[in-house]
């Protein structure tokens, strides 16, 4: 009875030496901790928090919708641009967002002169779309920018909540950063899929 007792302890204690090995390296695979809001931690990562509006796009007018979100803007010196909310470039654990981004799952083919990134978005179990057809579109433009087709910016919006930069997101998988690289400006570490490397072991 007593080695029993004795083996279970044994193998309890390993288990818990495991799980902080665990939790040490998963710890120490990360950035800094973070103590600022989304916003700062979108400042330290060099881009630009600011408050923007949804735009539900019927072909014919702009009209405003009750969602404004902070999202968290980032343009390179070629002019390409990405924006992501920043409270999912600052989430503490992965979100599905940054999943899509890390793993790059592969493009499916587009037909019909679709939108790729829309169809990409699709793809990954998200959503662009402001309604049922193809021409109900919209997206989100800065508050205080001009409202005009311009200045919308179409995100991908997945059931956790988080979304990222449609195309921003498409042109990464197929290996074109625009505005930034976000793989090493999430704060929580995003595990690759099976067979890729982390960000901080590249």
């Amino acid at each position: 009875m007593r080695a029993r007792v004795t083996t279970t302890a044994l193998v309890l204690a390993a288990g818990a030496a495991l799980l902080a090995t665990t939790a040490t390296t998963q710890a120490s695979a990360r950035p800094a901790g973070k103590t600022e809001s989304p916003a700062g931690w979108c400042q330290r990562q060099g881009g630009t928090p600011a408050a923007y509006r949804a735009y539900y796009d019927n072909q014919a007018t702009l009209t405003p919708l009750g969602t404004v979100r902070e999202l968290c803007h980032f343009r390179a010196a070629d002019g390409s641009q990405i924006v992501i909310p920043a409270d999912t470039l600052a989430a503490d654990a992965p979100t599905l967002a940054s999943l899509a981004y890390i793993r790059k799952p592969a493009l499916p083919p587009v037909h019909g002169g679709a939108n790729p990134a829309a169809v990409y978005c699709a793809s990954l179990g998200g959503t662009s779309q402001f309604g049922q057809h193809k021409y109900e579109v919209g997206g989100w433009i800065r508050e205080g920018d001009d409202v005009n087709r311009g200045n919308l910016h179409s995100m991908c919006m997945f059931a956790d909540g988080s979304a990222i930069d449609e195309w921003g997101l498409t042109y990464h998988t197929g290996g074109v950063i625009r505005g930034a690289d976000l793989e090493n400006k999430f704060f929580a570490y995003v595990p690759p899929a099976a067979g890729q490397k982390a960000w901080n072991q590249v």
